[in-house]
């Protein structure tokens, strides 16, 4: 019951900062004329930082995790080893995106034209930027082909 109660507190409070933050955050960042790109990205990494580690808090009440520390952890380098072969694009695209929120070379709002696509930026993830062109039309683009390909900005 332990188990059960700390992940449904770990949800409840990720999902109250979520709220908080975009109600509080979003809205003096329109008025002062900041780019929310950034703050997405903050929000995001806080939000993940709580379920993390509220699900290990919840995983240490478990009894079976004090028996069997040391086989799950050798069953967690091996299963990693596996799974970093295995997501190697997606790793690709995580490590593009973090470029991209870092460096700026657009932000959402911005206007530009990506093989032919052109379109407003409406995000930008660490997996994704999704440009919206006139007919409302989403373009979904991996991080790492923005990273290896030709940028057009428009405006």
């Amino acid at each position: 019951m332990e188990f059960a109660g700390i992940i449904v507190v770990t949800v409840v409070l990720a999902l109250i900062f979520k709220k908080y933050i975009e109600k509080k955050l979003f809205t003096k960042a329109k008025e002062h004329g900041i780019d929310a790109t950034s703050l997405i990205f903050i929000t995001n990494l806080i939000s993940c930082i709580i379920y993390f580690v509220g699900f290990g808090w919840a995983l240490l009440v478990l009894p079976i995790t004090h028996t069997f520390a040391h086989s799950l952890f050798a069953g967690a380098g091996v299963t990693s080893l596996i799974l970093g072969f295995a997501s190697q694009q997606l790793f690709t695209n995580l490590i593009s995106g973090l470029y991209l929120i870092i460096v700026r070379p657009f932000k959402v709002g911005d206007t530009i034209d990506f093989q032919g696509n052109v379109g407003r930026v409406i995000a930008i993830n660490l997996n994704t930027t999704i440009i919206e062109d006139d007919k409302n039309n989403k373009t979904v683009i991996p991080s790492s082909l923005i990273i290896t390909n030709f940028v057009r900005i428009l405006n």
